[in-house]
């Protein structure tokens, strides 16, 4: 249920008006707002109009809602109001030009749609909310004393937030034992005290025990209701040596099989190796294994509205320089140790690189080339996926096929979207929707689990 449908039959009717943005962000917002009523101002058909043209998910939205907008013209007069599926009403409406902004104002949309806001308010009974992902809107809405909120559908909540999918527990000298010498132990049989008390262990959680009486530790993991051992702690893949619990927690979930965990999801600051990680054990399982077809990486920065067309070369050479990140971990992933001079050091790691490339081990793509395509038996790694925006993630979550398993990493505290935040952006999507599923698993690394420069991980620690 959307958040604004939430609340007492007793509530009273409020009216939203809807900033451009929401349309653009969420085709089927008007469907959102349960018994009350939304306002569109003229000025919001008259910038879909001209947004209707654009590419990707952009365009795509705001062709939708204009379709959607017809669908309700339809069904009676939209300047009087229409019943919505949710069981409310929608209107359009162009009867407030009258109404006076600050003269240091301009007359542009953001404006125009203020100006409806400002007179609603003035002339009606009923609470009157401006509804924007704007900052700047919102800031003058206050201006006018007009209440304005972000568009709550997309927001997540910090309980989603803080999931990091691991957990310490006690664990019993008798069960300790057990699960040292392989033998599962059923989750509701265990006998262990949580040191996190407020909820349940879930499915594919990963965990650190220790002993009762001799402390001493051992790592595990949730599955199908039992406490298992790590199936895949003793491997290093392509030769990578984890450096502490949450890369070995990494490893694990990035080494299992796609039948059985397609989505893993990896958060955490920069420097705790998250691409390094992912990349590693892609390598390992495409090149090395040939469980999958080939590693497909993409970033958020290219987003789904974004045209690459007119950037010149092929694809790699288009989205190269966003998946620099990318390519710095393959380079020392495939590092010639044995070759002295710097000069031929550098021409060796550069062509092995391009080698995984001219074969087909690697590709990279643009997020707007993902659109209408089913990604069967490979890996696709979705690098910063918190810059996507939540119908960004949908899209991409849609893409798997089968056989391929799905890789989103990222730092919800380093978002570069203007239009997005910790609490509505693509990865806190996929940990709302995802997490404690069967079908995937959440690593979130720890502030301690950097392998940055002393001198890098001093500057972080200052700045924050």
């Amino acid at each position: 249920m959307s958040q604004y449908a939430q609340g007492k039959k007793t509530d009273k009717q409020r009216i939203y008006i809807l900033d451009t943005n929401i349309f653009m962000a969420d085709p089927d917002c008007m469907n959102r707002f349960g018994k009350h009523m939304i306002v569109v101002p003229d000025m919001v058909i008259e910038e879909l109009d001209d947004n209707k043209k654009a590419s990707g998910d952009k365009g795509y939205n705001t062709r939708q809602s204009l379709r959607n907008f017809d669908s309700l013209r339809r069904k009676g007069n939209l300047i009087k109001g229409v019943p919505t599926e949710s069981g409310g009403s929608i209107r359009i409406t162009s009867d407030y030009d009258h109404v006076i902004l600050p003269s240091g104002w301009k007359d542009k949309p953001d404006n125009r749609i203020l100006q409806v806001a400002k007179g609603m308010k003035e002339e009606s009974e009923q609470p009157v909310i401006l509804v924007s992902k704007d900052t700047n809107v919102r800031i003058k809405a206050d201006i006018l004393k007009v209440k304005a909120e972000d568009y709550k559908h997309e927001m997540i909540d910090e309980d989603h937030l803080r999931y990091n999918g691991r957990n310490e527990i006690l664990l019993t000298d008798k069960d300790f034992q057990k699960l040292l010498q392989g033998t599962p132990i059923e989750l509701k049989k265990a006998k262990f005290e949580r040191c996190n008390k407020d909820r349940e262990l879930l499915e594919n959680e990963f965990l650190y025990i220790t002993n009762q009486t001799t402390y001493g530790t051992l790592l595990a993991k949730v599955r199908e209701n039992f406490i298992v051992s790590l199936q895949y702690d003793s491997i290093r893949p392509f030769g990578v040596q984890p450096r502490n619990v949450g890369q070995r927690f990494a490893i694990e979930a990035l080494l299992a099989p796609a039948n059985e965990l397609p989505l893993v999801i990896l958060k955490g600051s920069a420097g705790t190796a998250k691409t390094f990680l992912t990349l590693a054990c892609a390598l390992q399982q495409c090149a090395e294994e040939n469980i999958y077809r080939k590693i497909t990486i993409t970033r958020a920065n290219v987003e789904f509205d974004r045209e690459i067309g007119a950037l010149p070369g092929d694809e790699i050479n288009k989205v190269g320089p966003l998946l620099r990140g990318c390519m710095d971990n393959l380079e020392l992933l495939v590092d010639a140790k044995s070759v002295k001079s710097r000069e031929g050091r550098e021409e060796d790691i550069r062509s092995k690189v391009e080698y995984l490339f001219d074969r087909g081990y690697l590709s990279a793509e643009a997020m707007g080339f993902l659109r209408g395509r089913s990604l069967t038996r490979q890996i696709l790694y979705v690098d910063e996926a918190q810059n996507t925006s939540p119908s960004q993630m949908k899209g991409i979550l849609t893409r798997v096929g089968e056989g391929t398993k799905l890789i989103l990493s990222g730092d919800l505290s380093q978002i570069d979207n203007p239009r997005l935040d910790k609490h509505n952006n693509g990865l806190a999507y996929a940990l709302k929707l995802m997490a404690g599923d069967p079908l995937c698993a959440v690593v979130g690394f720890t502030d301690n689990e950097t392998t940055r420069s002393a001198l890098a991980a001093k500057v972080a620690a200052l700045i924050e």
